[in-house]
């Protein structure tokens, strides 16, 4: 059987959901951080207001040993005022890839390197 379906990229299938940016302000910019706000037109033409954060960009490494076991490390996070349990962690540099930073990020926190590495997934928190 021949599949007649025309050929639609990503980004024609996806039109319906675009929004176009109106008008667009930095709130504020920070060391790392920038906050902006958007004006939009959504896809029924009707406009909406976005406010969002650009960061850098950071990696989270799942450290595996041997034995099944996984490393994790006590975090006192300011914003929450609270002692976190979680796995290690770092914001990248400039022109730092995720890997160089993941090895970086590591051995500064931990101490420990790794043998292996695997890339999971992007995240983007929305």
């Amino acid at each position: 059987m021949i599949d007649k379906t025309p050929a639609v990229s990503s980004e024609e299938r996806d039109d319906h959901l675009r929004e176009t940016a109106v008008a667009s302000a930095t709130i504020h910019r920070g060391k790392f951080l920038t906050l902006k706000q958007d004006i939009v037109r959504l896809p029924n033409g009707k406009q909406a207001g976005r406010e969002y954060v650009l960061h850098p960009g950071a990696v989270m490494m799942i450290p595996l040993f041997d034995d099944g076991s996984v490393l994790m490390e006590r975090q006192f996070r300011y914003p929450i005022g609270e002692v976190m349990l979680e796995f290690p962690a770092g914001k990248l540099d400039p022109e730092e890839g995720a890997q160089r930073c993941g090895e970086r990020e590591l051995l500064e926190e931990t101490g420990y390197t790794a043998r292996r590495w695997d890339y999971l997934t992007r995240i983007h928190p929305v």
